[in-house]
């Protein structure tokens, strides 16, 4: 029986990986020469822009993967009728399953690891690469800390401990000014950053000034003061994106950060919970495929198969894309939108396949 396993388990794998790279490459493809057609920018810096984005679309082509891998690796085996001498010698479809989702569960672990640990590294590498040498800001610099997001601009660099997106609000803000020769000229701290039709209004704060001939620098308090920078609401908003970026513990501390200064955060643990619930969607594809797979085949063809299995999967992420709106909207708990299409896909999947025996 282990000769058996062995030799399902290297048809699955050999499709899987077949399937991944498959995918993989025609969705980079897709991308780069609709970029390129745009000629917004140079074709080399297209090209290293869409390799860096790689390992995302990797992780994103595993639950199809393993779908085309399920359907090919089964269909083929019930076209050749190697699937009936496996129900001869005691290989039944349950024993087949439960083969086919150990190896799934497996892929499931590596992408959720891929996704804590690879593609946080390679988010910020392809942020810095966009912004510094495609958009030409060498300067660029942003971080998410612990407590605090660090925000650079040419001579200004800010420190926030939340923005806040609805109200364009900036809580605990402080601004640091510096001259060509990187020495420190002012530093502006406010409770509170609001941005307004005529620029960006600070409450209770103080202003700093560093003076070369002075060695004791001058603190003055406001209570009320505009500040005039370059940045506007759109441009603080990139902290929005490098979230998505962040490794689960981090935007769990984040969120918790955010919660407890009293700003909505449906939008991150949303992000949270869909970050832990993509890994297992190739299992609930791996169920999905298998009643499509092994019927009688005077039902339809392989391209039926995968036409189906496809539509399904469609229906799946669209259903999978409004559930997490749905749950940023505050419609929905975020733990709920994130793994609701997940478990009735997964129910219907159980029931095609009770059908099917």
């Amino acid at each position: 029986m282990k000769t058996l396993d062995r030799y399902l388990a290297g048809i699955f794998l050999r499709n899987f990986a077949l399937a991944v790279v498959a995918l993989s490459c025609l969705f980079v493809f897709q991308a780069f020469m609709g970029d390129l057609f745009n000629r917004s920018y140079p074709s080399e810096q297209l090209l290293v822009f869409h390799l860096l984005a790689f390992p995302q679309i990797i992780v994103q082509m595993m639950a199809p993967s393993v779908l085309l891998a399920t359907v090919l690796t089964l269909s083929s085996l019930n076209r050749s009728n190697e699937l009936v001498a496996c129900y001869a010698v005691g290989l039944g479809i349950r024993r087949i399953m439960t083969l086919l989702l150990s190896i799934v569960f497996i892929i499931s672990c590596v992408v959720l690891v891929m996704e804590d640990r690879i593609l946080p590294p390679t988010y910020k590498k392809r942020t810095a690469y966009y912004w510094r040498v495609m958009k030409k800001r060498p300067d660029f610099f942003l971080d998410i800390k612990r407590d605090k997001i660090w925000y650079r601009s040419k001579n200004l660099i800010y420190n926030l401990q939340l923005f806040d997106t609805a109200t364009n609000t900036i809580r605990g803000m402080s601004v640091y000014t510096f001259d060509e020769s990187f020495n420190l000229l002012e530093v502006v701290e406010a409770e509170r950053a609001s941005y307004t039709d005529d620029g960006w209004k600070l409450a209770n704060g103080t202003v700093t000034v560093f003076s070369p001939d002075d060695p004791f620098p001058l603190t003055k308090g406001f209570t009320e003061k505009e500040l005039v920078i370059p940045e506007r609401p759109k441009d603080f908003k990139e902290i929005e994106k490098e979230v998505d970026g962040l490794r689960l513990k981090e935007l769990y501390r984040y969120i918790a950060r955010v919660k407890q200064a009293g700003a909505n955060t449906k939008r991150f643990e949303v992000t949270f919970h869909s970050k832990i619930s993509l890994s297992f969607i190739p299992l609930v594809m791996c169920v999905l495929a298998v009643p499509f797979s092994v019927r009688n085949r005077r039902e339809g063809g392989l391209a039926k198969d995968l036409g189906l299995c496809l539509g399904i999967t469609l229906f799946y992420w669209i259903f999978y894309s409004v559930g997490l709106s749905l749950g940023a909207n505050g419609a929905l708990p975020p733990w709920l939108a994130a793994w609701s299409p997940s478990v009735v896909f997964g129910a219907l999947a159980a029931v095609l396949i009770w059908r099917q025996r």
